[in-house]
């Protein structure tokens, strides 16, 4: 993919600021509400809950649908493609407030579609979008994270026979491998629930990789953004994985055919699939 002029590549550089800023609005918000106008007295749990509910308002408000003229750019224009891949029993990880599911209408090789969703503020706008596309049948939520046992309990509870691990015939991360605390350890059990010759289907912005084809000023950036607080105001989102090698070593992989794509900004997407060796 060609590289846009430089005055285009600086203006995307600004993207990850007016996120935070926006983001941080949300955050001081809630705080005023709570602790001036309910006179709440600050505590380390309320806090969190204070920000979770920020960010998932934030997050709701963000991928909201919009009519727009403008063609679909960074992660908004690969994901289309890599749904399209999805068959069988699918495992769709953080779908969030559902920005993704009208990709997954008119798919026949699609049996069923588990969502995990751990912030439950989403889980609203999400159910919407499920109805929306006409997947109210086949798409189900999820209140969890993306950790096995959870996952399992929470299969078990909707029906699903867990007696066998390997569950799933599609693995989907689409923006979320990003902000998950232990991103080894998450990947390992997702790739330990595919049945053998299974895939795992990602769009995921990386660390940028600027000695093979990236750049090293949005690598700078991406180093300026971490110290700015990027993580804290994202919801936990981290600039700085090397995604790639983590699912390099995390299991026996039949084929990896991924690659990093917008190589010259800070929200580079390392996409494709990859199938479990059966």
């Amino acid at each position: 993919m060609d590289w846009p002029p430089l005055q285009e590549q600086l203006a995307g550089m600004i993207i990850p600021f007016w996120m935070m800023y926006y983001s941080a609005g949300y955050l001081l918000r809630n705080m005023y509400k709570t602790y001036i106008q309910e006179r709440n007295f600050p505590t380390p749990s309320n806090f969190s809950q204070i920000k979770d509910t920020s960010f998932s308002e934030f997050w709701a408000w963000l991928t909201a649908p919009v009519a727009s003229q403008e063609p679909p750019s960074g992660s908004a224009l690969l994901i289309p493609g890599i749904i399209a891949q999805a068959k069988g029993v699918v495992l769709d990880i953080g779908p969030g407030s559902g920005a993704q599911i009208e990709f997954f209408k008119n798919l026949p090789a699609i049996k069923k579609i588990y969502g995990a969703e751990p912030s439950t503020g989403l889980h609203s706008a999400l159910r919407e979008r499920i109805a929306e596309a006409g997947l109210t049948d086949k798409y189900h939520v999820l209140p969890c994270p993306a950790e096995k046992k959870a996952i399992l309990l929470n299969l078990a509870k909707a029906g699903v026979n867990t007696q066998s691990e390997e569950l799933f015939d599609t693995v989907i991360c689409l923006r979320v491998l990003c902000s998950v605390p232990k991103q080894e350890a998450a990947a390992r059990e997702l790739y330990s629930m595919l049945k053998p010759g299974g895939q795992l289907l990602i769009v995921e912005h990386v660390r940028n990789p600027w000695r093979n084809g990236g750049s090293l000023l949005a690598r700078v950036a991406q180093i300026i953004y971490h110290f700015l607080g990027w993580p804290f105001f994202l919801g936990g989102c981290e600039m700085n994985r090397n995604t790639k090698a983590t699912l390099e070593k995390i299991g026996d992989w039949e084929s990896m055919d991924i690659k990093t794509s917008f190589g010259w900004s800070v929200l580079p997407w390392l996409n494709g699939r990859l199938v479990k060796k059966r």
